[in-house]
Protein backbone atom coordinates (compact mmCIF):
# COMPACT_ATOMS: atom_id res chain seq x y z
CA UNK A 1 0.00 0.00 0.00
CA UNK A 2 1.47 3.40 -0.96
CA UNK A 3 2.05 6.03 1.74
CA UNK A 4 -0.78 8.36 0.65
CA UNK A 5 -3.28 5.52 0.76
CA UNK A 6 -1.95 4.37 4.15
CA UNK A 7 -2.33 7.89 5.52
CA UNK A 8 -5.88 8.14 4.18
CA UNK A 9 -6.70 4.65 5.41
CA UNK A 10 -5.49 5.47 8.92
CA UNK A 11 -7.72 8.57 8.96
CA UNK A 12 -10.69 6.49 7.90
CA UNK A 13 -9.96 3.88 10.55
CA UNK A 14 -9.85 6.56 13.26
CA UNK A 15 -13.31 7.76 12.24
CA UNK A 16 -14.71 4.23 12.10
CA UNK A 17 -13.30 3.35 15.51
CA UNK A 18 -14.95 6.40 17.05
CA UNK A 19 -18.27 5.96 15.27
CA UNK A 20 -20.13 6.00 18.62
CA UNK A 21 -19.10 9.67 18.98
CA UNK A 22 -20.53 10.81 15.65
CA UNK A 23 -23.44 12.72 17.17
CA UNK A 24 -21.04 14.76 19.28
CA UNK A 25 -19.27 15.87 16.09
CA UNK A 26 -22.35 17.44 14.48
CA UNK A 27 -21.62 21.12 13.98
CA UNK A 28 -24.15 23.89 14.33
CA UNK A 29 -24.38 24.82 10.67
CA UNK A 30 -26.26 23.75 7.59
CA UNK A 31 -24.71 23.91 4.13
CA UNK A 32 -25.57 24.83 0.60
CA UNK A 33 -23.83 23.92 -2.60
CA UNK A 34 -24.47 25.94 -5.71
CA UNK A 35 -24.79 23.71 -8.76
CA UNK A 36 -24.15 25.61 -11.97
CA UNK A 37 -26.72 25.48 -14.72
CA UNK A 38 -26.02 25.73 -18.45
CA UNK A 39 -26.03 29.58 -18.64
CA UNK A 40 -23.21 29.76 -16.05
CA UNK A 41 -21.17 27.20 -17.97
CA UNK A 42 -21.85 29.07 -21.22
CA UNK A 43 -20.47 32.25 -19.60
CA UNK A 44 -17.35 30.40 -18.42
CA UNK A 45 -16.74 29.04 -21.91
CA UNK A 46 -17.42 32.38 -23.63
CA UNK A 47 -14.96 34.21 -21.38
CA UNK A 48 -12.26 31.53 -21.28
CA UNK A 49 -8.93 33.29 -20.68
CA UNK A 50 -6.97 30.65 -22.57
CA UNK A 51 -7.73 30.49 -26.29
CA UNK A 52 -8.28 27.14 -28.03
CA UNK A 53 -9.18 25.16 -24.91
CA UNK A 54 -11.96 22.62 -25.04
CA UNK A 55 -15.20 23.99 -23.61
CA UNK A 56 -16.02 22.84 -20.10
CA UNK A 57 -19.08 20.69 -19.61
CA UNK A 58 -21.74 21.09 -16.95
CA UNK A 59 -20.50 18.01 -15.04
CA UNK A 60 -16.91 19.32 -15.14
CA UNK A 61 -17.92 22.69 -13.68
CA UNK A 62 -20.02 21.00 -10.98
CA UNK A 63 -17.47 18.32 -10.11
CA UNK A 64 -15.92 20.36 -7.29
CA UNK A 65 -18.40 23.04 -6.26
CA UNK A 66 -17.88 25.26 -3.26
CA UNK A 67 -19.82 24.42 -0.15
CA UNK A 68 -21.11 27.31 1.94
CA UNK A 69 -21.82 26.85 5.64
CA UNK A 70 -24.96 28.72 6.61
CA UNK A 71 -26.63 29.36 9.98
CA UNK A 72 -28.26 26.27 11.47
CA UNK A 73 -31.62 28.05 11.63
CA UNK A 74 -31.61 27.74 7.84
CA UNK A 75 -33.20 24.37 8.43
CA UNK A 76 -35.25 23.63 5.33
CA UNK A 77 -34.59 23.58 1.62
CA UNK A 78 -36.96 26.54 1.23
CA UNK A 79 -35.06 28.62 3.82
CA UNK A 80 -31.75 27.64 2.20
CA UNK A 81 -33.02 28.90 -1.14
CA UNK A 82 -34.26 32.15 0.46
CA UNK A 83 -30.85 32.56 2.16
CA UNK A 84 -29.10 32.05 -1.20
CA UNK A 85 -31.41 34.52 -3.00
CA UNK A 86 -30.88 37.09 -0.23
CA UNK A 87 -27.11 36.72 -0.70
CA UNK A 88 -27.23 36.27 -4.48
CA UNK A 89 -24.96 39.21 -5.32
CA UNK A 90 -22.18 38.05 -2.96
CA UNK A 91 -22.48 34.41 -4.07
CA UNK A 92 -22.36 35.47 -7.72
CA UNK A 93 -19.27 37.61 -7.05
CA UNK A 94 -17.59 34.66 -5.34
CA UNK A 95 -18.36 32.36 -8.27
CA UNK A 96 -17.33 34.87 -10.92
CA UNK A 97 -14.06 35.79 -9.20
CA UNK A 98 -13.23 32.10 -9.00
CA UNK A 99 -13.25 31.99 -12.78
CA UNK A 100 -12.15 35.52 -13.75
CA UNK A 101 -10.61 38.31 -11.71
CA UNK A 102 -11.31 40.79 -14.53
CA UNK A 103 -14.68 42.23 -13.51
CA UNK A 104 -15.20 43.71 -16.99
CA UNK A 105 -15.92 40.13 -18.12
CA UNK A 106 -18.65 39.70 -15.50
CA UNK A 107 -22.34 40.21 -16.23
CA UNK A 108 -23.33 43.82 -15.62
CA UNK A 109 -26.17 42.99 -13.22
CA UNK A 110 -25.61 40.56 -10.37
CA UNK A 111 -29.08 39.97 -9.01
CA UNK A 112 -31.49 37.25 -7.95
CA UNK A 113 -32.79 36.80 -11.50
CA UNK A 114 -29.30 35.99 -12.80
CA UNK A 115 -28.68 33.76 -9.78
CA UNK A 116 -31.84 31.76 -10.51
CA UNK A 117 -30.80 31.34 -14.15
CA UNK A 118 -27.27 30.24 -13.25
CA UNK A 119 -27.64 28.05 -10.14
CA UNK A 120 -29.61 25.36 -8.41
CA UNK A 121 -29.30 25.42 -4.62
CA UNK A 122 -28.49 22.09 -2.99
CA UNK A 123 -29.25 22.00 0.74
CA UNK A 124 -27.63 19.83 3.44
CA UNK A 125 -28.93 19.98 7.01
CA UNK A 126 -26.48 17.72 8.82
CA UNK A 127 -22.79 18.60 8.92
CA UNK A 128 -20.50 16.17 10.71
CA UNK A 129 -16.91 17.04 11.48
CA UNK A 130 -14.88 13.82 11.46
CA UNK A 131 -11.59 15.52 12.36
CA UNK A 132 -10.60 15.79 15.99
CA UNK A 133 -8.91 19.17 15.61
CA UNK A 134 -9.96 22.83 15.55
CA UNK A 135 -11.22 24.31 12.31
CA UNK A 136 -8.85 27.00 11.06
CA UNK A 137 -10.30 29.87 9.06
CA UNK A 138 -8.27 31.52 6.31
CA UNK A 139 -8.94 34.81 4.53
CA UNK A 140 -8.50 34.70 0.78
Amino acid sequence: MDSALKKTSSRINVFLRTQDRVTSMVIDRAAIILRAKKPAVDWINQTAPIPDIDPLSLPEVNSDSQLYLVPDDVDTEELATIWAYTNADVLLQDFLSGWHQDESLWPKTLDTDLFKQWFAVEYHSLIIDTVDAPINKADF
